[in-house]
């Protein structure tokens, strides 16, 4: 019987490599040509913000309003999810709400030729309508695209795929933002309006490419049956009893809160106060994506190595410090954006791609959708006011008579250094199988020289050493 069981196990054995090879193509694919939509959607991104502080000049009070939308929506998932889960799989409900998510956008590339740009509370209203609508569907999307991901993709392969995907899907918003950049260009002194709905257009058709592909991706493991069994209680209580998943929560909300106090107000201090066109700040995108893939790679193995916890941190920290030169930017000198882009997308890569990796690792499978969704609703609850009240700020001080620049030279300094708080509660999340944060230092030594062009000089002749104990030899 032995024998005769052998060569059963390897073929399945072989059709299941071959199925996840093939699943992880799939996805690689269809995620390449759902960028540009996911762009989009992300909250302030520089085309949203050209065609609501310019086109149509709504104010930073409610460009904070519509650019909070996604994180309100990300509170309400939780709401929504557990009940869709009791019918549908993840991958169901990723599918069928990315499907109305597509019918929203196309409305919106309709219902903005016809949107008054000589009537702002009428425009706000209807923005607020459709990103509203937008946010809502893409946060469920979101969530149970994340939780599906993890049915079929093992835990030994996550980091390293992930960094060459995303290195991929870098590439891919990197020809999108080009081609964006030069629609717009082209047709801002002519009819801006147009240049977004074509914007908009290219990116509904690749969507569609990319939802389709994923009904080709098939489930390689029964956690989903496995979770379907259990309640909403005792998932909870395995959440509860969960205490590195809640500190994880925990900084999840400090950084959302801190992110997007200012965060989204950026593209808005380029276009208003360093006078730079959306051909200006397309290229300095572009450029984020380009380090930012050139970096992803070696970011994945750095995370399988060291763990998520230790490379988070520092990578969180080496993207805000060059961010202080923020604050002696003028029309003259934004050639210096240039480096701080660059900087950017390196270390942000690293962070981002160490956020993905610690919740998949640290989720529990019997209640993995729950967990998600918690993440997701704890990082947003503090995240959603933040720029509203942003945005209030700087009305404020706008209101007050400050010059422009000086209140958003005073914004970049606060927005940095906010965010790098945010690190004191990362490192209270214990880590399984994690180096020490200073053992993953140390090995940044081979960075030293991509960090001085980027004008931390300091840390080129630093020698990284782990402190001898007493007694030691």
């Amino acid at each position: 019987m032995t024998s005769s069981s052998s060569p059963s196990s390897a073929g399945q054995a072989r059709k299941r490599e071959s199925t996840l090879r093939r699943n992880l193509a799939l996805c690689t694919g269809e995620g390449l040509v759902a960028m540009p939509i996911v762009y989009l959607t992300l909250p302030g991104n520089f085309i949203v913000a050209m065609l609501l502080t310019q086109t149509f000049p709504l104010g930073e009070t409610m460009f904070g309003v519509i650019a909070s939308l996604p994180a309100w929506c990300n509170v309400v998932q939780m709401l929504i999810i557990p009940v869709l889960g009791k019918w549908w799989s993840q991958k169901q409900i990723a599918l069928f709400f990315s499907w109305a998510h597509l019918i929203v956008w196309i409305a919106l590339g309709i219902a903005v030729h016809h949107i008054p740009q000589d009537d702002m509370h009428a425009a706000g209203r209807w923005f607020f309508l459709l990103f509203g609508l937008s946010a809502f569907l893409q946060a469920i999307v979101g969530v149970s695209w994340t939780s599906w991901v993890q049915e079929w993709v093992p835990g030994r392969l996550r980091g390293k795929y992930f960094g060459r995907r995303n290195r991929l899907l870098q590439i891919s918003t990197v020809l999108f933002l080009l081609v964006a950049g030069e629609l717009l260009t082209r047709l801002e002194p002519i009819d801006p309006v147009l240049g977004f709905q074509l914007v908009v257009a290219l990116s509904v058709v690749l969507r569609a490419f990319s939802i389709f592909a994923q009904y080709r991706i098939l489930a390689t493991s029964e956690s989903f049956t496995r979770e379907r069994g259990a309640s909403m209680g005792a998932q909870l209580r395995v959440i509860v009893a969960n205490k590195p998943l809640l500190w994880l929560f925990g900084f999840g909300a400090a950084f959302g809160f801190t992110a997007n106090l200012f965060g989204p107000f950026f593209n808005v201090f380029m276009y208003d106060s360093l006078e730079m066109s959306v051909a200006d700040v397309s290229m300095l995108v572009i450029i984020t994506n380009v380090t930012g893939a050139m970096a992803l790679p070696a970011w994945g193995q750095f995370l399988d190595r060291y763990g998520c916890r230790p490379t988070m941190s520092i990578a969180l920290f080496l993207w805000m410090l060059p961010g202080f030169f923020w604050a002696v930017l003028n029309p003259g000198n934004t050639w210096i954006l240039k480096l701080l882009f660059a900087s950017g997308g390196i270390f942000s890569a690293g962070f981002i791609l160490g956020q993905f990796n610690i919740l998949l690792k640290l989720v529990p499978e019997e209640a993995k959708t729950a967990a998600i969704s918690l993440n997701v609703a704890a990082t947003s609850i503090a995240a959603a006011a933040a720029p509203i009240l942003g945005g209030l700020a700087l009305d404020t001080a706008f209101a007050a008579g400050i010059d422009k620049l000086r209140v958003y030279h005073g914004m970049s300094i606060v927005h940095h250094f906010i965010v790098m708080l945010a690190i004191l509660v990362l490192l209270r999340v214990v880590e399984p199988k994690a180096a020490p944060l200073t053992q993953a230092v140390g090995a940044m030594r081979s960075s030293r020289q991509v960090v001085a062009l980027l004008g931390m000089s300091f840390l080129v002749n630093y020698v990284f050493t782990k402190r001898r104990r007493d007694g030691a030899d």
